[in-house]
């Protein structure tokens, strides 16, 4: 029977890895799950719950032995002393077997709790052994544990009986394993069974959702299926029919036994109507206990069948046709009822998205408002629906069509009715019997000749909370409106509310666009937008004039087409911007015009970027200087390059004469005429163009204009045409750098052979004249004033006092901070009566050795020296001296402090030295 009965159980199994049985997915979705535990105390509670079903299979059988055996009380002992030895055995064959089992769960589990890698199929693999393990458990129980404890059983009894001469009878040992086989195995087995499956909750839940949900296919084959009709057998065979057949065989032979026992004897043929009332009574029920089960499962599985059916039919999308009527009053019309309503709603979500997509596709806002109403009233099965929407300058809401009626367009104040009150509110309003209501504005149904029931209003608003109308449903065909209906127009407002902001949006886009266009058409500069291909979309007229082409030679086009022959640069430029995304430009170039003259430009090639950052084309963008560039080539002539620029960007009225507060920069080459002696002509104009362009570099980096050259001497100015509050500080830094830059090119003219050059720099800040100097013939932009020959003295005082930048108290007046910065002197300069205090800049020898040493020792120097003190003050320069030997200041302040020390001056002496010469 067990050999017949297997195969059936395990029916089903592999090669269906989709079909879990319904007991599996139970495990995986209900019941009281406990919190995930390890895997070693996972299978120490397996091996308890077996050891729990094995006390529950003795107590229940030596219960029946000892009413029903007959065992004496040696029987008794002997039989207890073979218990433990029976009972290791067949418990350490299960548990051994049960940790087999439990192996790849125990290794998934492992896994989870680790910190390293989880391998899918080491998941996967575990948790279809554990949902399997309660199948396995039962199977373990019924073919190996029973039959084995049945064999122990008639090895304890019969096996022994020749040794110990108890007394077993064969009937004895026979009833004792049949019982094990047919009454504990079962038992335990079905306790086990729902036991593993409670304990392994916890876990498969855990495996489930570490594999996102679901077993992979690969592994699916592995799960073992148990259809209901088997399990329904099982118990009718095991738990009803086997029972019955024991119970009639020992039931006729304790009434032999008994009658034996006393000396009754009887006929056979006397005790066959017992008999065959006991047979005839085993054999009904067993037949009836076994219809039953397959009648039951047939039932199931037929009302299952229709569900999973119907469950295909939802799943491929056919809602229209699912014959799903409710045919029995058990759990499965609930579930059909259920799954009906659940269906009904798919109906109406799909009726609802079909809507939405129609709704979606409209952009034409009266069309799609038409719609709208259409659909609101078919979808609630209403008598007509209307949608208002709020007027913002007069305050009402209106609608553009309310369905059913003649009148076009109906306004009501947005404070009154329904409507209103759902507006302001911002809450749904459903009124069950309108006229009831004094909320209710009847001027509208009296205008129209409608009769108003019931009313469903629900505000709409935009993306941004804001409420832009009213959605008004009236009179449902079948009752009031209910909660289903609600949720519903909610859902269809929200739809509106998108469908109006498209339609809005698409107006806005082509008023945008056409704004755009107008912009493109009205600017000066010609403009070309190219796609991602390189291909033309739209140019503007500026754009074709320049161009010399009509619009349909451009537009449309390829951009290697269109810019071709001696425009083939802008073709490459477009291409190096669609490389490298980024701006390219292009100063005074050349673009040839189609039958006409060549036009000169400012070219700017530029990507164009969508809102998502990504590149979606370029743009050329050409501006035409042709005119400026004559002009400016024409000025050139007589002012430099930066003032023209600055005229033809500010007019010609900021080179008007005017007062101005301006910086005045000096620099001269050191016997450059020796230089120029021991050179030729063209070494002699090589030297000056390298050292000029270093120089002007420097000037027009610190913010200053050349004004000119004179020989070797340049003139810089900070401040004109334009000042700044810190031309001062500007012209101080370009001297310094100059200095810098200077020994970089002495550098490299000694690596060529070339002697170095030095260099005196003079600077002065004060109020000049600046503006256009000249005859009518000739001009030259430039300044005159006192700073400019205060400037032009310092650069010369240089040589008098060894140093290298002097500038005046004037400039020192607009210096913040100045570092490295020393007093000189106070000199009275050639042409001018009024004396000056003159400072030096070191900020160009930074870091020299002893440089702060002989600052703080001048300093002092230079303050005793006001003071007279003349000994303190030729000391401090003495030591200043011995700071930096090369010091040419520090030395001529100690000599004159030494000769004062021995003949003072006057005492009205003011302190100023006049400079010889320039």
């Amino acid at each position: 029977m067990f050999g017949q009965f297997a195969p059936h159980l395990c029916s089903g199994a592999a090669g269906r890895g989709s079909d879990i049985v319904s007991d599996a997915q139970s495990l995986t979705g209900t019941g009281d799950a406990k919190p995930p535990t390890t895997a070693r105390a996972l299978f120490w509670r397996l091996v308890l719950l077996y050891n729990y079903g094995c006390t529950a299979a003795i107590v229940i059988t030596f219960g029946l032995v000892a009413i029903g055996l007959e065992f004496t009380g040696w029987q008794w002992a002997l039989f207890m002393m073979h218990v433990p030895f029976a009972v290791t055995i067949y418990t350490t064959i299960d548990v051994l077997i049960i940790k087999r089992h439990f192996a790849p769960v125990r290794d998934a589990l492992n896994a989870l709790d680790d910190d390293g890698p989880r391998e899918v199929p080491v998941l996967a693999a575990g948790l279809a052994r554990a949902i399997n393990l309660p199948f396995l458990a039962f199977m373990r129980v019924t073919f190996i544990h029973g039959p084995m404890a049945a064999l122990l059983v008639l090895v304890a009894t019969l096996g022994t009986e020749p040794i110990t001469h108890a007394g077993f009878s064969l009937w004895q040992g026979l009833a004792f394993a049949a019982m094990v086989l047919f009454f504990a195995s079962p038992t335990h087995a079905i306790f086990e069974y729902f036991a593993v499956s409670r304990a392994l909750l916890p876990s498969i839940m855990r495996l489930n959702e570490s594999l996102g949900g679901a077993i992979p296919a690969a592994y699916q084959n592995q799960l073992i299926a148990v259809p209901l009709r088997n399990k329904l057998l099982y118990l009718a065979i095991f738990v009803t029919a086997l029972p019955l057949v024991f119970f009639a065989v020992t039931m006729i032979f304790k009434i032999e036994r008994m009658m034996n026992v006393r000396g009754v004897a009887t006929a056979l043929a006397d005790m066959v109507p017992l008999y065959s009332w006991i047979v005839g009574v085993v054999l009904v029920c067993m037949a009836g206990s076994i219809i039953m089960a397959l009648l039951t499962a047939n039932e199931v599985s037929r009302s299952a069948k229709r569900l999973i059916g119907a469950m295909a039919q939802v799943e491929s999308g056919q809602l229209d046709d699912i014959p799903i009527e409710v045919v029995t009053a058990d759990e499965y019309a609930d579930i059909f009822r259920g799954f009906q309503h659940m269906v009904d709603a798919l109906r109406e979500e799909q009726h609802i998205l079909a809507i939405s997509h129609e709704l979606s596709g409209e952009l034409q806002l009266d069309v799609l408002i038409a719609r709208i109403m259409h659909a609101a009233t078919e979808l609630l099965n209403a008598e007509r629906s209307t949608l208002f929407i709020n007027d913002p300058k007069t305050g009402e809401l209106y609608s553009l069509y309310a369905e059913g009626d003649e009148v076009r367009e109906i306004r009501i104040p947005a404070d009154r009715g329904i409507a209103g009150a759902a507006y302001l509110g911002g809450e749904l309003e459903n009124i069950p019997d309108a006229y009831a209501d004094p909320r209710f504005d009847q001027s509208v149904d009296k205008r129209t000749g409608f009769v108003t029931r019931s009313i469903l209003c629900v505000p709409i608003s935009n993306k941004a909370g804001g409420r832009i109308g009213v959605a008004q449903v009236l009179n449902k065909r079948n009752g009031p409106f209910t909660e289903k209906d609600e949720a519903r127009l909610r859902a269809f407002s929200a739809q509106i509310a998108m469908s109006l902001e498209n339609a809005r949006l698409f107006d806005d886009v082509l008023s945008i666009k056409n704004y755009n266009e107008s912009i493109l058409q009205s600017t000066s500069n010609g403009i070309v937008t190219l796609d991602v291909d390189n291909m033309v979309v739209t140019a503007n007229d500026a754009a074709l004039k320049l161009l010399g082409v009509a619009r349909e030679q451009l537009v449309g086009k390829p951009a290697r087409a269109v810019f071709a022959g001696a425009n083939a640069w802008v073709g490459l430029s477009l291409e190096r911007t669609l490389q490298t995304g980024k701006v390219s430009l292009a100063v005074d170039a050349e673009i040839a015009a189609a039958g006409g003259e060549p036009a000169t430009v400012n070219l700017t090639t530029a990507p164009l970027i969508d809102a998502a950052a990504k590149t979606i084309g370029s743009m050329l963008v050409l501006e035409d200087i042709t005119r400026e560039k004559r002009v400016r080539s024409t000025m050139a002539r007589y002012m430099s390059k930066e003032v023209a620029d600055q005229l033809l960007a500010s007019g010609e009225e900021a080179l008007v004469g005017k007062d101005q507060l301006v910086s005045v920069l000096f620099s001269d080459v050191r016997g450059f005429t020796s230089l120029a002696e021991a050179a030729s002509a063209r070494e002699t104009v090589a030297m000056l163009n390298e050292y000029f362009t270093e120089m002007v570099d420097v000037i027009f980096a610190n913010g200053g204009i050349l004004d000119k050259y004179i020989g070797d001497a340049m003139m810089a100015l900070f401040g004109a045409p334009f000042t700044s509050p810190d031309d001062a500080a500007h012209a101080v830094s370009a001297a310094n750098q100059m200095m810098v830059a200077l020994g970089h090119l002495n550098i490299r003219r000694a690596a060529k052979g070339g002697k170095p050059l030095d260099i005196g720099l003079g600077i002065s800040t004060g109020d000049v004249v600046v503006g256009n100097i000249g005859s009518d013939k000739r001009m030259e932009y430039t300044v005159i004033g006192d700073s400019v020959n205060l400037a032009s003295r310092l650069e010369g005082a240089n040589k008098f006092y060894g140093t290298k930048i002097l500038f005046s108290e004037f400039t020192m007046a607009h210096l913040a901070a100045p570092p490295l910065v020393r007093e000189i002197d106070m000199v009275r300069v050639k042409g001018k009566d009024q004396p000056v205090r003159i400072y030096e800049t070191l900020v160009w020898r930074e870091g020299e050795t002893g440089l702060e040493a002989m600052l703080d020792a001048y300093a002092k120097g230079r303050a005793a020296f006001g003071s007279r003190d003349w000994l303190a003050a030729a000391s401090a320069f003495e030591a200043a001296a011995k700071a930096m030997p090369d010091d040419v200041p520090s030395a001529l302040h100690l000599d004159r402090a030494r000769q004062f020390s021995l003949a003072p001056p006057v005492s009205d002496w003011d302190g100023v030295w006049t400079l010889p010469g320039k």
